[in-house]
């Protein structure tokens, strides 16, 4: 922008004539024009850095509500773990509860003995602090959801979990991969970075303004009318400019070395995700496959030898404790297997399988 500038030139400052303005031939009021002129090249080097810190921001902005996505979820997923695990441990204790009221009424008959009462009243005692424990879990989790959605993390939770995302294979998600927001953020601050470089190697270049001066003078004197022309004089390049250009490319050279980081830690991070998926993948179905119906297996007939009169009663509890303790497993597993489903499509920045 231009520059207006108001002045007084030659005022008297001492004698019969001082601050008098139409005393001395040489006083004048002033009033000029002055424009700089900034080289082409500058001008469009400190507009494309301007718009590489919008895009910078903007990819930032991106990356952030990514990372919102994911922590929102795997907070989801960790309230809900501890509610189911609260549920199972709560008829497993309740299981105990009812074994052990049958074998306090046999004690009198010499069918039971009081170290089973004993022994029940452990496994009730360690059943029930694990129910607290998974009910602290709960809170804490919903506590962290709440960092995030608010009061609606104090609403029930969905009995069922969500579908889990099918895993593409290692190819696709490494090209995928080049697609996530804080690579892209990373691209975007080395860019960044190279814009402020650019600007720094243009600024090597030298300016120069004019300035048009009216002077008004009193009485018959004549009114002055005054151009100048200033060039910038850089006379200490190598310790000045040069030196800003070179720490500009140095920084340049930190954003890239950043960035190939960044993809180094989010292949890691995607190898993992992809060793978890894979991993809960098998366990649900060798639970699905085998662990589950072996444990219901043991059950019936462990019922059937009781109604036969070859088992104890307890051998019946003690097979259903066995089906609770699968049944909490496999809810592990599963849980596990949506974990690495959200950290899959955090990774992978996948549209279609926002959490």
């Amino acid at each position: 922008d231009p520059k207006l500038r108001l002045g007084v030139l030659n005022l008297p400052a001492a004698g019969a004539d001082a601050f008098r303005l139409n005393r001395d031939d040489q006083t004048m009021t002033t009033v000029s024009l002055m424009q700089e002129v900034v080289r082409p090249a500058k001008r469009e080097a400190s507009a494309r850095l301007k718009r590489a810190e919008a895009e910078q921001w903007e990819s930032e902005q991106g990356a952030t509500a990514q990372t919102i996505r994911r922590d929102a979820a795997l907070a989801w997923l960790d309230a809900y773990e501890a509610l189911r695990r609260a549920e199972v441990y709560r008829r497993m204790a309740e299981e105990i509860s009812a074994e052990r009221k049958v074998a306090a009424s046999q004690l009198s008959s010499g069918r039971a003995e009081t170290g089973e009462l004993f022994r029940l009243d452990t496994m009730l005692a360690m059943t029930n602090d694990k129910r607290l424990a998974a009910r602290r879990d709960e809170r804490r989790a919903r506590a962290a959801l709440a960092r995030w959605i608010g009061e609606a993390a104090a609403r029930p939770l969905s009995a069922a979990l969500p579908d889990a995302m099918p895993a593409a294979d290692r190819g696709q998600q490494r090209a995928l991969l080049e697609r996530n927001s804080l690579l892209e953020n990373a691209r975007r601050v080395e860019a960044l970075a190279h814009s402020d470089a650019d600007r720094a190697k243009a600024g090597r270049l030298e300016d120069w303004s004019w300035e048009l001066m009216y002077g008004k003078r009193q009485g018959d004197r004549s009114d002055m009318l005054t151009f100048q022309v200033s060039f910038d004089l850089p006379w200490d390049r190598a310790n000045r400019q040069d030196r800003r250009v070179a720490e500009k490319l140095a920084l340049v050279e930190r954003a890239r070395e950043l960035t190939e980081d960044r993809r180094r830690e989010l292949r890691s991070e995607l190898d993992s995700a992809r060793a978890d998926w894979e991993a809960a993948e098998a366990r649900e179905r060798e639970h699905v496959a085998h662990l589950i119906p072996a444990a219901q297996a043991s059950l019936a007939i462990a019922q059937a030898n009781y109604s036969a009169g070859k088992a104890p009663l307890a051998a019946v509890w003690e097979a259903r404790r066995g089906l609770l303790e699968v049944e909490l497993e496999h809810w592990t597993i599963q849980v596990d297997r949506q974990r690495a489903a959200v950290r899959l499509a955090y990774l992978l920045d996948n549209p279609e399988n926002k959490p």
